[in-house]
């Protein structure tokens, strides 16, 4: 009754939808909870919510397959709480590892946990930007998260990456400081 946002893995998210693909879990679990992060290994992340029918914003990147076509449709809608929606409508996203992923991957403990951080760190950061800006243009809904759901895996995605890079469940260091807009810099090498 009380989470509204779940972070799993594609085990994980079989064990509690009992479906093994992880765009399906993830919809499924969106019948308990707002939001969902599904880690997926080597195919990337998923990335599941609700926002508002006439909020709802087209991609302008290619529709994918899978067992919801063309599901990245509203990747770049903001996600919102269902019951804060008059007309809720599901939005996905999904994107695969940055860069393909790290050469060598030695463990891969924390890289969920660091997708996570960026999810969270999103949510923070919208409601300190609605504390000290409540008159901004980004408020007149009640967002759960400041960016876009592809923007939001993004930032996740490479957050995983550097974890995973470092071969350490822990960041010992940031994100690159050359990337202060996650967009520009994203697919640089």
């Amino acid at each position: 009754d009380h989470v509204t946002i779940v972070a799993m893995n594609e085990e994980e998210a079989q064990e509690l939808t009992g479906l093994s693909d992880p765009l399906a879990a993830s919809d499924r679990a969106l019948e308990w909870v707002d939001l969902v992060l599904c880690t997926a290994g080597p195919v990337g992340l998923y990335m599941a919510g609700y926002t508002e029918d006439d909020g709802k914003r087209k991609t302008q990147h290619p529709l994918l397959p899978g067992v919801i076509p063309e599901f990245n449709l509203y990747e770049f809608s903001r996600a919102m709480r269902r019951a804060m929606c008059e007309a809720p409508c599901r939005i996905y996203s999904h994107i695969a590892p940055y860069m393909g992923g790290p050469e060598k991957i030695m463990n891969t403990n924390g890289a969920g946990d660091g997708a996570l951080s960026a999810l969270l760190h999103d949510i923070a950061a919208n409601e300190f930007h609605r504390t000290n800006v409540p008159n901004s243009s980004k408020h007149q809904r009640s967002y759960l998260t400041y960016s876009s759901l592809a923007q939001v895996c993004k930032y996740a995605n490479r957050v995983s990456y550097q974890v995973l890079n470092q071969h350490s469940p822990r960041l010992t260091r940031g994100l690159p400081e050359r990337e202060d807009s996650l967009e520009e810099s994203y697919w640089e090498r």
